[in-house]
Parts: structure tokens; sequence; C-alpha cells
């Protein structure tokens, strides 16, 4: 089969995380780039690729790659792109965005995307001898970015986002993406035996996550892609790529009766729609939510009972949601119920840089992009 080279797209500060899941899919890696990874494969891994990535945004094919600092240069190089190995006669293939860095000269988002547009529409005209290309089945989006005048074309075989798993309806005020939230708790190297507490839970992001993790229970399997309905791909890859996913479940650890991940919120309301979403996402044995305040944390009755485990959380953002005064408090509420809990490592993410005022010096920390928010994982290790 023909080499493809995909592209797989994650939040900045996650590409350790994400190549990691790339080596156990049995990819090569190519290149590593900010927020990037170009791997080597082949059509069929398609919804391998997009059934099983935790941590990924974005499947993306490249098609082309090439210098442009004019825009006749991006309009005659777009015409050699071969899109038509992907495209079919009468496909429809939106141009749907462009991105440029700063060391970019052609930096007009709208005007790339036009000129790639009609690139690509005289070569398919001529390729399949049309003067008017229906575009009426299917859809095979294409994406442009920039580097340093480097243009590159891509198809993306995803569609919504991959952190748009599905069972999460209804969400909390400022939410943490899924893929974010698989990232964090692959960061913490949660264990299938171990504890986990998110003290600021919400809809209930971290927690499902986690238990999805310890399930091994694939985060793409009860969703659709754009690319189901294309050609290209034949429909046993779908379904064996399906099956492969669905053998890894451990379905053992789904059964066990002993609750090891927890989730607790202030809001009873919020809690409500955070078992909503585990039920939907198949894990509600898995985890239980309760309403308590994060200063009243270390005296839960369930908490009690632990002995270890690990506390992650993202608690309120000061930019998105309160003023930093108000933020201060509830920092200082958790720090007092970890300090309670002797034997809990601590991981926070948080755009707050004041961190080390209120808990000390952090064992390490790790700045990741929570969309636009530049954030840090703060770690506080006592085991």
């Amino acid at each position: 089969m023909e080499k493809i080279i995909y592209i797989l797209i994650c939040h900045f500060g996650l590409e350790k995380v994400l190549k990691s899941e790339i080596k156990k899919l049995g990819l090569e890696i190519l290149e590593v780039r900010d927020g990037e990874i170009m791997v080597a494969g082949q059509i069929k891994d398609i919804p391998r690729l997009n059934y099983n990535l935790r941590t990924c945004e974005r499947v993306m094919i490249e098609v082309h790659k090439f210098e442009a600092i004019k825009p006749d240069d991006l309009f005659y190089n777009a015409m050699e792109a071969e899109i038509e190995k992907y495209v079919p006669e009468d496909g429809a293939f939106p141009v749907t965005k462009a991105n440029q860095d700063k060391n970019s000269i052609l930096r007009s988002s709208m005007a790339n995307q036009k000129t790639v547009k009609k690139a690509f529409v005289e070569r398919l005209k001529r390729i399949y001898k049309k003067e008017i290309l229906s575009e009426s089945r299917g859809e095979y989006p294409f994406r442009v970015k920039f580097y340093k005048n480097i243009c590159s074309l891509r198809l993306d075989t995803t569609g919504e986002s991959l952190h748009k798993r599905g069972y999460r309806k209804i969400a909390g005020v400022a939410p943490i993406e899924e893929t974010l939230a698989a990232a964090l708790v692959k960061l913490t190297d949660l264990k299938k035996d171990g504890i986990l507490i998110d003290p600021f839970c919400g809809s209930g992001t971290i927690p499902i996550e986690a238990a999805q993790i310890v399930g091994n229970i694939p985060p793409g399997i009860d969703r659709k892609f754009i690319s189901e309905s294309w050609d290209i791909i034949e429909k046993k890859y779908w379904e064996e790529a399906r099956l492969e996913a669905k053998e890894h479940i451990d379905r053992e650890r789904i059964k066990m009766k002993d609750i090891l991940i927890y989730g607790f919120d202030i809001d009873g309301d919020i809690l409500k729609i955070a078992k909503e979403n585990a039920k939907k996402a198949g894990v509600e044995k898995l985890i239980r939510f309760d309403k308590c305040d994060v200063k009243d944390l270390y005296n839960n009755d369930y908490i009690k009972m632990l002995k270890d485990g690990i506390i992650l959380t993202n608690p309120p953002y000061g930019e998105r949601l309160e003023s930093k005064e108000t933020i201060i408090p509830i920092y200082k509420d958790l720090k007092k119920s970890y300090d309670n809990l002797n034997s809990f490592d601590m991981h926070i993410i948080t755009p707050f840089e004041d961190m080390q005022k209120i808990f000390g010096k952090e064992t390490r920390n790790r700045k990741i992009y929570n969309g636009m928010i530049k954030t840090y994982l703060y770690s506080y290790i006592k085991r």
C-alpha cells in the first residue's frame, strides 16, 4: 500500500503524551512540532487513529507541501496537489481553514483559502474533464498551514474535533476539553488500581476520561467521522479497526465494584449532569460523584477511608470565571485539604501564576495551552 503522511494535532505541550499513544498503535513517527506530530501510515490507519487516539484533536493527511512567498506560488503549487487520489468527480472539497505563523509572508487566511480552493477547482476540472464540478457527494475538507513560508495542504479525516466524544451533551461553565483531560490523567501516571479525585469536577470530564483510560475504552468508538463515507477507505477497514479497538476494552475492570475515581463539586445541579455524562460514556459504575466543598474535602466520609492516591483538578480560572481576589480563597481551601491528605499527590492545571505563594515550591510544572489560554500543570508529589 502507498505510504501516507498523517499530521496529528494536539494541545501545545502535550506532544510527548500523543507520541506514546502513536507508538502503541505501531506507527512510525517522522517529526514532532509544537502541537503537531507527523506520522507515516497507510489508508487503513484512518479508522485506527480516529477510534483510538485520546489526546489528539484531529487526524489529517498531508497531500502536498511547498514554499510559497507570492500568491502565484500558492496557486500554481496547489494545482500540483494530487487531490484526485482522495476526492471523487462529484465530491465536495471545501477549504475550511488557513493558518499562518508570524514568519510567513502570505498572512491572509481568507485569501489563502480562496487561492487554494481555486487551484483545486482548476486541477479537478482538468483531471475529470469537466467544465463544472457538482460537489454533490460526500465532503473532503482541506486545511492550509504555513510554517516560515512552507505551505502544507491537508485533508481532514476527522470532521468534528476528536475532543467531542459524544458523551458530554451538556457542560458546565468553562469546561475542560476531553482530549486535554485525558492527557492530564496520563501525565499523572494513574494506575488501574489507583485512586483519583477531582475536587472541582464540574460536568465530570476528568473523572470520566480517567475511567475510560483505566477501562481502556476507545475514545472514538461511539461516534462518527467525516471519512467514513469516503470511497478510498474500504468498509472492512472500519469494521476491523472497530473490532480491534473493542477487543482491548478491560471488561473485568469495568465490572469491578470498588470505586477508585471520585468527582466532587459544590454545585448539586452540575453533579446531576456529570452523572448523566458518565452514564452516556459507559463508566457510571466506576465513578462516585458527591457534593462537597473543597475546604471539607479531607473530612469527606469517602475520602477518610482512602490511604493514598492522586488529586487532579481544573479549578476556576481567574481569566474566565472569577476575579483573582475571588479565586485565591478557593486555592487556599484546596491547600488546606491537601495538607490533611498525607499520602496524596496533587496535579493542578491553572493559568494562576502565584501558586508558590499559596502551595509552596512545586515538584514540577509543565506549560500547556488550554485553547488560547497559557496554563501550567503544577505537580506536588508526596509519595
